[in-house]
């Protein structure tokens, strides 16, 4: 680091600002290009969550009315629609397919959220590398002589 005479270290110059900002703006192209390459090959999602659900059935004699006996276990299917909460029981066998369709649905979310915050950075560094090449207007001719 070279220092001026203050101490202090100096401002940069607009070239040297436009070249950060340019190398900043490369960056951020080249993770949204990640993001859109983890979102593009996504071929089908659904919304929602897998899990194993673990209730009581209510009936008095069943073994698991009491306290210390097992819980019945499914594997359902959690969403929200319309702002509500719906479950869905899912049969044995698919279970590991919608699960993976569950996760392609959250990555694809994901990616839609980092691309939507790298879109908005990418335009605050556009518009701060406008500022640093924009080239003040000529001062006026000189009077010309008649």
């Amino acid at each position: 680091m070279i220092y001026n005479i203050k101490g202090e270290l100096p401002m940069p110059t607009a070239a040297e600002r436009a070249s950060h900002l340019r190398q900043t703006l490369r960056a951020l192209l080249a993770d949204y290009q990640q993001r859109l390459d983890d979102l593009l090959p996504l071929r089908q999602l659904l919304k929602g969550s897998v899990y194993e659900l673990k209730t009581r059935c209510g009936k008095p004699s069943c073994h698991c009315a009491s306290p210390e006996g097992p819980l019945h276990a499914s594997t359902v299917l959690s969403w929200s629609a319309h702002g509500k909460t719906r479950l869905r029981t899912l049969p044995a066998g698919d279970t590991v397919h919608l699960r993976h369709l569950a996760e392609n649905y959250r990555r694809f979310r994901q990616n839609r959220a980092a691309l939507v915050k790298l879109h908005s950075q990418i335009l605050v560094a556009i518009d701060r590398l406008e500022r640093a090449l924009l080239l003040p207007p000529p001062k006026p001719a000189a009077q010309r002589k008649s």
